[in-house]
């Protein structure tokens, strides 16, 4: 690793940090001074303070590590480090690598913790504030399950369990036979139903002719509905990265539109990726010498430019939950839209020195 590298690198990940911990915790003071007069007890307020505090630093990362790279582009050029650069004959596309590195470092650590409970801190100081466990049961929920529909008087998300349930299954648009049981434990990725009393319909003529009833000690159903997954489905809040593939795997298998739980699995992968692109453009288009810029003039207009990508993407996004646009169509393409200016102005700029 040479010593460029690590001098910037250095620099970069220092900045970054100054700006993600600062705005985080100015957003987090915010929300924890209008919400601290609904938690009682010192325990509470500080895991509140923690549990919010790891939510904004997700939702504001992406943002800061641009900024980190606009106050670092703008300290090698104030300090006239970058023409000192050039002149020893590194070329830009040697010197943003260490930008490159910092941010995969960043990203590859955020988006592992996203797949684990550090994706419901949200959830959790919302649940301190209403003062109820993380994952509530859910009363009278009803979904689809293969081509058969289900209905359900409650489920425990935190035992794993269903109580009071009706399947309904359907053969060429009918019904055919209603199983009922009063209770169902999800072990081992399956859910598995005792005394279940069936009541197959007899048709004759196409015509329903009474029903015959079956009693069935134990049987397995529902396999791939995760308690977790149907909570987040039928309440439509966010989830991890593995329970969002989880979602979408049994969507797909349903044949249930999954727009909103892609825009949601796009945000926490997708959208952070407008970070490096930024840079690119950024750094190709940043003059070589202090005098070609103006301070005042350089901090306006590449942050201002990022808070208006960054309120674009989170629109679109907003966009694709409410069905308006395609999910695919949102943040993936806004995103491959600025990757390609990105290369044409790099090409173009960064490219002559």
């Amino acid at each position: 690793m040479s010593t460029e590298f690590k001098y910037i690198a250095k620099q970069y990940f220092k900045n970054f940090l100054i700006v993600a911990l600062g705005l985080t915790f100015a957003a987090t003071l915010i929300d924890f001074i209008e919400h601290v007069g609904h938690l009682q007890g010192a325990n509470r307020k500080f895991l509140y303070f923690y549990y919010i505090y790891c939510d904004y630093l997700v939702f504001i990362y992406p943002i800061a590590l641009v900024f980190g790279a606009i106050i670092t582009f703008f300290n090698l050029l104030w300090r006239n480090h970058l023409v000192a650069f050039l002149s020893f004959g590194y070329r830009k596309s040697r010197l943003i690598k260490p930008f490159f590195a910092v941010f995969i470092v960043v990203y590859t650590l955020i988006v592992a913790l996203s797949f684990t409970k550090f994706a419901y801190y949200g959830d959790s100081a919302r649940a301190l504030i209403e003062n109820r466990q993380l994952f509530k049961s859910l009363d009278n929920i009803f979904f689809k399950y293969n081509n058969n529909f289900v209905f359900a008087k409650k489920m425990d998300v935190v035992n794993k369990e269903f109580s009071d349930v009706t399947l309904y299954t359907t053969k060429n648009n009918r019904l055919v036979e209603l199983s009922h049981f009063k209770k169902a434990k999800f072990k081992n990725k399956k859910w598995i139903a005792i005394d279940i009393e069936k009541k197959i319909i007899q048709y004759s003529k196409g015509k329903p002719e009474g029903y015959k009833v079956e009693h069935i000690d134990r049987e397995t159903i529902l396999k791939g509905y995760y308690p977790k997954v149907v909570r987040l489905l039928y309440e439509g809040k966010r989830m991890s990265i593995k329970d969002a593939i989880r979602a979408l795997k049994l969507l797909k298998e349903q044949g249930i539109d999954n727009s909103k739980v892609k825009s949601a699995l796009y945000t926490k992968v997708i959208m952070p990726l407008f970070a490096p692109i930024l840079i690119i453009i950024i750094f190709a288009m940043l003059p070589i010498h202090r005098r070609f810029v103006s301070r005042a003039k350089y901090l306006l207009l590449t942050m201002g430019t990022t808070l208006v990508i960054w309120t674009l993407l989170y629109s679109v996004n907003m966009l694709t939950i409410n069905g308006t646009i395609p999910a695919d169509l949102g943040q993936p393409l806004v995103i491959f839209v600025l990757f390609i200016i990105s290369l044409l102005v790099w090409k173009k700029k960064a490219e002559s020195f």
